[in-house]
């Protein structure tokens, strides 16, 4: 079911795409003024999140506080799971459903598509007027990743600034007994792109487990395929397969599909599918996922790695877990920034959209956001330090409420979860390597049909090969390899290489 989905949003984002129109120039002038001075005016936001039985009385108490600095402006809030979110968020846009704001995240998203498609309005106008503030309060750089040909199309939020990057998760009191930390970690992090000795030192593990009959559902192969992406920077969005080796000198762009890593991942997918270490029924199981961080579950997964409490979204678990992180440095890719508000094509309201963007984004609507995010003081959390809390768990572990600052406002202005955490961050930031394809943009004209076509194929065999579930892997792998190419892969590869040549010899001349 999952593949018949995909195949039918590529099929209509390849009719899209070849009548796309002026529309993603919109201008605020166009949009119907519903949000008069005076007028009631109830905002639609779509975020990513985990609704609790408390979020409805924390929104009522938001949307009373925010009467204080938006009168007659409230919002309603649909909290959709991190995995379900661009499903809805594609549904939404093809049936032009009303929506004022939407959160964007460089992981999920094809920024530069979705511009294209006219998604997004044109923010200028907007910001010059009702968002003055955020001009002055949010780094030029951070503005730049968020335009194409010329315009910002979405607020981009302070805070996190580098891409995730992932660490294998495990139950610490299975890894102490049956495998060796410091072996995965040290083979897997002196790799700059994964290979087949990464996988082999896995597999030590893997085995043993199998042996003393506690591999529980294996490996998790809705997260696993990260592996074969480090060291890689898609062009054109995260799923894009064509790609720069980040650590290579020459700026060559690759089919990822055809490099190395991938080829040894989906051998050892197969192998591992083979040896029983995924699943048998891996193709009958709608959420395979949910048995993340579960006792009797997936007994590896990857999730997003960082330290001192930096990662507020990390996947739950019922038990102590070691995290071995596959690369030792964070990167900032080029694309757009890690996570922006945008306001969608269907909005009635932009400009108290835009109010309601800059008030959370700002000193003077530090404590809405801290409401929205952190809920009530004594009931959802404790405030053990100036800007520092204790949140209230279940019995489990998971907090009993709690909204991500990355899909709303600064994260600054929230309060730390651990000591040092903002410094965490901030250091990241500073220490992370920057894309070398920083302020590139990618035309797709000459190319745009071909991409539609080749993300076809990948839907078609992609899953088969992640999953191991395959026969023969080789002749599924050289299947889809071959109806990439009669797709025009190549001419793909062709173009962006041209286009980046003329990027780099055109910032050289500019820095000389």
């Amino acid at each position: 079911m999952r593949k018949i989905i995909k195949s039918c949003l590529c099929f209509a984002v390849l009719i899209s795409l070849m009548v796309i129109s002026v529309s993603c120039g919109r201008n605020v002038s166009n949009v119907t003024d519903s949000a008069k001075e005076n007028k009631e005016v109830t905002l639609k936001w779509m975020i990513f999140g985990e609704k609790s039985k408390s979020s409805d009385s924390v929104i009522a108490e938001f949307n009373q506080e925010l009467e204080k600095y938006l009168p007659g402006v409230a919002v309603e809030f649909e909290i959709v799971p991190l995995s379900d979110y661009k499903d809805k968020w594609e549904m939404k846009m093809a049936t032009n459903e009303e929506l004022d704001l939407v959160w964007i995240g460089n992981d999920i998203f094809n920024y530069t598509e979705e511009v294209k498609a006219g998604n997004f309005m044109a923010l200028d106008y907007l910001l010059s007027t009702n968002g003055k503030e955020l001009l002055e309060e949010i780094p030029d750089s951070l503005w730049d990743k968020q335009k194409r040909d010329g315009k910002i199309y979405s607020v981009p939020l302070v805070g996190v600034s580098y891409r995730k990057d992932y660490a294998i998760v495990t139950e610490k009191r299975l890894l102490d007994v049956y495998g060796n930390e410091e072996e995965i970690a040290s083979v897997n992090q002196s790799k700059q792109y994964s290979d087949a000795e990464c996988y082999q030192v896995i597999e030590k593990y893997l085995e043993n487990l199998k042996q003393a009959q506690n591999l529980g559902t294996g490996v998790s192969c809705e997260t696993f395929s990260e592996i074969a992406q480090k060291g890689y920077e898609g062009i054109y969005g995260p799923d894009s397969p064509f790609v720069i080796r980040i650590f290579d000198e020459e700026l060559k762009v690759y089919n990822k599909y055809e490099l190395d890593s991938y080829k040894e991942y989906f051998k050892t997918m197969s192998e591992w599918y083979d040896k029983g270490y995924i699943r048998s029924d891996i193709e009958e199981v709608l959420a395979p996922e949910e048995d993340n961080g579960t006792k009797t579950g997936n007994r590896i997964f990857l999730d997003e790695y960082g330290e001192s409490g930096v990662v507020l979204d990390q996947i739950a678990t019922e038990y102590e877990v070691a995290r071995i992180p596959l690369q030792d440095y964070k990167y900032i890719s080029h694309e757009c920034s890690r996570n922006a508000v945008a306001i969608p094509k269907t909005t009635t309201n932009p400009e108290k959209a835009m109010e309601l963007i800059t008030l959370l984004n700002t000193e003077n609507g530090k404590d809405l956001l801290r409401l929205l995010c952190n809920g009530f003081e004594g009931r959802h959390y404790v405030e053990v330090k100036e800007n520092k809390v204790n949140r209230v768990t279940d019995k489990s572990g998971e907090a009993i409420y709690s909204l991500s600052p990355y899909a709303i406002g600064n994260v600054f202005y929230n309060y730390e979860n651990e000591e040092g955490e903002f410094a965490q961050i901030q250091k990241y930031n500073e220490e992370a390597i920057e894309s070398p394809l920083m302020g590139f943009e990618l035309d797709t004209r000459m190319i745009v049909t071909e991409m539609a076509k080749i993300d076809l194929v990948v839907n078609e065999y992609l899953d088969t090969l992640e999953r191991g579930t395959s026969k023969n892997w080789e002749e599924t792998y050289d299947e889809m390899i071959s109806k990439m190419k009669e797709a025009g892969s190549d001419k793909v590869i062709s173009e962006i290489q041209k286009q980046i040549d003329v990027f780099v010899t055109e910032k050289d001349t500019k820095e000389k």
